[in-house]
């Protein structure tokens, strides 16, 4: 499920993308989580048009955390192409907000998954900038599946 709003707004350029993570997304073991604990999550492909300063922020009932990245994401190799991260610096308690520079013609993707293990809900990620942003879900491939 997928939904993208593009809103014009006096400070800049709203996008907005919105689904769920279940128990039939994709897993892989995040970041600074704890060993042995597998994470679902969502992939973002983000299409930029004008290069400048964006923001990403969450809004879910779920405790949210988002991993930044440039060129791909393989979830086997959660380090590699890593930009940045963020826990809970969003606005809302438990909520992700990453501020970044993002240049056109170049491919970032935004990973979406949660503080906790195997939590499921919905999500929305609200980006703000310059211009506005193409936000796709997308399946990353691995060079390693996860076995659960």
């Amino acid at each position: 499920m997928l939904s993208i709003l593009l809103v014009s707004t006096t400070s800049g350029v709203s996008s907005s993308y919105a689904d769920a993570l279940s128990s039939n997304s994709p897993i892989f073991y995040r970041p600074n989580g704890y060993i042995g604990d597998i994470y679902y999550f969502q992939a973002i492909q983000i299409t930029v048009s004008v290069t400048g300063a964006y923001s990403f922020t969450s809004n879910s009932d779920m405790d949210t955390r988002a991993y930044f990245y440039e060129t791909f994401f393989d979830p086997s190799t959660p380090l590699v192409n890593l930009i940045t991260d963020d826990d809970d610096s969003g606005d809302d308690i438990f909520q992700f907000r990453i501020d970044v520079n993002l240049q056109s013609g170049r491919t970032y993707i935004l990973v979406v998954t949660t503080h906790g293990d195997y939590v499921t809900g919905s999500f929305r990620v609200l980006a703000s900038g310059p211009a506005s942003l193409g936000l796709m879900s997308i399946t990353p491939s691995t060079s390693r599946p996860i076995i659960t």
